[in-house]
């Protein structure tokens, strides 16, 4: 947060500003005012208690951001008049309040603060008390010197400290926001093919309560003729594969708002997932491999048609690859659970993955959603390893 940045500046300004003082006293032996010295530096912690004070409350406004930063310059002001006016190479310490206003605050604040830290620095070049050293002119030149070079070493240690916090910040929140951006633009893409997914599923819903009823008619007229028995039922197969389909876009579009099923384990929902799947995918082999950790009552899933969703499109995928050997993998992981679809075929530069388009968007915003995530690597016994991650219990609802 920047006004906890400016406290931390101001602090070390205030540390920077003891230390001067030290040395002008212990090794110069410079006669000063301690007393009004010690009251400015004392307004000046007090300053800095009160935006903390204000900053543990909530924070302050622009406005008084934009003060107390006017203060922090009136006590340098003040100090460097007690202590030589414009003579003082620590002077140029007016340009950190200023720098720290251009960086944190609106043009306005900051064309203010250069007119206010620009007028002290014009009134302490008429009006200051001269600073009581006794050294010879050509030490009195080396310790200004000495002292322009001490000053530029803090200015620049606050700056960077304070300017390269507030830019490493900006250039996060440009990151966050760009990242926001192409979430929402994947999310209306997404959005505009799920809404032509449900058309098309209402569309065809009619057709095939028509179809179904022509076949059935159909079995009935010719069910002596053993030539057609075995079309017949391959069109059957083919219409229950196809209304299952459209039952389960029904099912995702129920679901919709956070409605979900009842808690099931896991094992238990896995091998439901599977055979559904491999009623319409009979040809292909898959194996399911459990984990111990998986057993028979724990751990407990809440049903959710968009992790049934993206499972399917992983073994679409996993059987286009390499129907003869698929492996379904399960495991519990702290309170996750991690599937891992892994099949044999040559992987993802193959060619073979003709899903792994649109399919694997839509996989990683569902599972995004439900706070999961996808990861697609190369399989140890080659071929693709799409494995999901997603939290147990309520996540999963």
């Amino acid at each position: 947060m920047a006004q906890q940045r400016l406290i931390k500046v101001r602090a070390a300004l205030i540390l920077g500003e003891w230390f001067g003082i030290l040395l002008l006293v212990l090794l110069l032996h410079a006669r000063l005012p301690l007393l009004t010295l010690a009251l400015v530096l004392g307004l000046h912690v007090v300053l800095n208690g009160v935006a903390w004070l204000r900053l543990r409350a909530g924070g302050a406004a622009l406005s008084e951001v934009s003060l107390q930063l006017a203060v922090d310059a009136a006590c340098i002001g003040a100090l460097v008049y007690l202590t030589g006016g414009y003579a003082n190479p620590f002077i140029s310490l007016l340009l950190v309040p200023l720098i720290l206003a251009a960086v944190t605050l609106p043009a306005l604040h900051a064309w203010g603060m250069a007119l206010w830290v620009g007028g002290l620095y014009t009134l302490l070049m008429r009006f200051y008390q001269p600073l009581r050293i006794e050294v010879t002119p050509e030490a009195a030149v080396d310790m200004h010197l000495s002292g322009m070079w001490l000053n530029f070493l803090l200015t620049a240690a606050l700056v960077a400290a304070f300017a390269g916090r507030q830019a490493a910040s900006l250039r996060r929140r440009d990151a966050e926001l760009a990242q926001a951006r192409e979430q929402r633009l994947r999310d209306e893409q997404l959005f505009a093919l799920g809404l032509q997914a449900a058309t098309a599923a209402h569309d065809l819903a009619t057709p095939m309560a028509s179809v179904r009823i022509t076949l059935d008619e159909l079995r009935r007229e010719y069910a002596g003729d053993d030539e057609l028995h075995q079309p017949f039922e391959l069109l059957s197969s083919q219409v229950e594969r196809m209304q299952s389909v459209l039952d389960r876009l029904g099912d995702s579009a129920r679901a919709r708002g956070g409605r979900s099923g009842p808690s099931i384990a896991a094992r238990i929902w896995l091998a439901r997932v599977l055979e559904h799947w491999g009623l319409m995918w009979p040809q292909v082999r898959v194996a399911l491999e459990l984990d111990d950790s998986l057993t028979q009552a724990a751990p407990l899933l809440v049903e959710n048609p968009a992790l049934e969703a993206v499972l399917v499109v992983l073994l679409n995928n996993a059987a286009q690859a390499s129907p003869d050997a698929v492996l379904l993998r399960a495991r519990q992981r702290d309170a996750q659970l991690v599937l891992e679809v892994i099949d044999r075929g040559g992987g993802l530069e193959s060619g073979k993955h003709a899903g792994w388009g649109v399919g694997l968007d839509l996989a990683r915003a569902a599972l995004e959603r439900i706070g999961g995530r996808l990861e697609i690597g190369a399989a140890a016994e080659g071929g693709v390893n799409a494995q999901v991650v997603v939290p147990l219990g309520g996540a999963v609802a």
